[in-house]
């Protein structure tokens, strides 16, 4: 749908006054801009070549308020820069606001809803497909359901601006069971390399997601050097049978995928579903995430703050952050050592805070909810896969930071978000053309030698290549880990 042209709009003495229309000897037409609303002012007046503004008849039904009229000049001011610059949103605001004052800015809208009103001015490409996505019951068609392609500019297609663009979405099914819709989007190529990894990690975020969906669950697999984003799923609901829904209907577009290790964080019934979808795959959860949910729950235990070097519970921390390295068989013994460095007597916080950890990770429990074997990484260390999900939580951040500096928000549109999605998708396709043209491309960025280094010292420790040759265990083991890991 083209864009309105509004007509220019002017202040004068406390009012606002538009054109209606421009005669023939170049007068401008003026109404009061309340002519049309509720008030129905019927003022109306002219305005010269040389800008002076004569008021004809006077305004009614209203009084003059500067401070209103300012707020409104300064949201024309806003829509101005947004449509014609690419400043962020908060640059945006901050040119404005030295234009006009704080005080217009306040009266004009909060700032959550002056940032709506910048996405909405940068708008450009809005059709009936990105209606249809963005309606409150989503409807995925046109250009919504295709990637992003390739432009055109050799090939024999020069009618278009795009070529050899390929169906985006995968699915867009309900589970009845469950009443949760969900929307896999991805192309030929994303298929192929999820289907040929031997790993896949994946995570939710539900920063980007809209409603009716509450999760962009986004699945990874390995690429060359590289762990990239391949499937994204839009869900309406996130139980067991939602995620074994899903991985099922991915399965029947890949009948050869068939994953040995999987990655996630600590969400059972994630878990579980890629376990039931996969028999005998290795489930492993997420290093960073693991060590973040224990320390939330110090912190609710008031505990965090005695986790600092030289406080109490430093030496009892520090440790147990390596114990995910040790042997998953002796991670009970050695748990008890690090109690053992705990102060005596043990405070209430503190004791609650062992008998978490030994209640759903360490034991003695017949079954346990997070059984050391799913979350020690001493076996990827040695095979060098991840050990944790930051690469999925980097690709994240990143399509948060797209979104919100492009359009201003801090939720997106469904049609904003696509558009990031096909983005990435088309990145996927400039490395694979990369990569069929140089070998030796890179499609991650260079880690850093410092990263690499730390990467060998403690693969040395879980291989127990120490100088003596003499293997190490208990305390000695995780404090060789603790200084390879760089903790002082």
């Amino acid at each position: 749908m083209p864009k309105r042209n509004l007509r220019p709009i002017y202040p004068h003495l406390g009012f606002m006054i538009r054109t209606n229309k421009v005669l023939a000897n170049g007068v401008e037409l003026l109404y009061c801009s309340e002519r049309q609303t509720s008030i129905g002012c019927t003022a109306k007046g002219h305005r010269d070549d040389n800008g002076v503004i004569t008021l004809l008849k006077p305004h009614t039904g209203h009084v003059e308020n500067d401070g209103l009229v300012e707020a409104k000049q300064a949201r024309l001011e806003l829509k101005e820069l947004a449509s014609s610059t690419k400043l962020p949103p908060r640059d945006v605001l901050h040119e404005t606001r030295m234009k006009y004052g704080a005080a217009a800015l306040v009266m004009a809208g909060s700032s959550s809803s002056l940032e709506r009103y910048i996405g909405r001015a940068r708008q450009g490409d809005r059709c009936l497909d990105t209606e249809a996505v963005d309606a409150a019951k989503p409807i995925f068609q046109g250009k919504m359901c295709l990637d992003n392609g390739k432009l055109a500019f050799f090939g024999q297609s020069k009618n278009s601006l795009f070529e050899d663009q390929e169906p985006f979405l995968l699915f867009d099914d309900t589970l009845t069971q469950t009443g949760g819709r969900h929307a896999a989007f991805g192309n030929k190529l994303s298929l192929e390399v999820l289907e040929s990894s031997e790993i896949f990690l994946t995570d939710g975020t539900f920063s980007v997601a809209q409603a009716p969906f509450v999760q962009l669950w986004v699945l990874h697999a390995k690429f060359d050097d590289a762990t990239i984003p391949v499937v994204n799923v839009l869900m309406s609901s996130r139980s067991n049978a939602d995620y074994s829904f899903v991985l099922e209907k991915l399965k029947a577009m890949m009948p050869n995928w068939n994953p040995s290790d999987f990655f996630g964080d600590l969400e059972l019934g994630q878990s579980k579903a890629v376990s039931d979808a996969f028999p005998g795959i290795r489930t492993n959860y997420c290093y960073f995430h693991l060590l973040q949910a224990w320390y939330r729950r110090m912190k609710k235990h008031n505990l965090g703050t005695l986790t600092t070097h030289g406080n109490q519970l430093y030496q009892f921390w520090s440790l147990l952050r390596c114990l995910p390295y040790a042997d998953p068989a002796k991670v009970e013994q050695d748990f008890d050592l690090l109690v053992g460095r705990m102060p005596t007597p043990l405070t209430p916080d503190m004791t609650n805070f062992v008998n978490y950890l030994r209640r759903y990770y360490v034991g003695p429990r017949p079954s346990l909810m997070f059984p050391p074997s799913s979350w020690n990484v001493s076996d990827r260390t040695i095979r060098n896969l991840p050990r944790t999900t930051n690469s999925v939580e980097a690709h994240h951040r990143n399509l948060e930071r797209c979104v919100r500096d492009t359009n201003g928000r801090t939720t997106p549109l469904l049609s904003e978000l696509l558009k990031c999605l096909r983005q990435e998708a088309s990145k996927l396709k400039f490395d694979k053309e990369a990569l069929d043209v140089d070998p030796t491309y890179k499609i991650s960025s260079r880690r850093k030698l410092k990263d690499i280094s730390k990467d060998k010292r403690i693969l040395a420790v879980v291989q127990n290549t120490s100088a003596t040759g003499a293997p190490l265990t208990g305390l000695a083991y995780l404090k060789a880990i603790r200084a390879a890991k760089k903790y002082i």
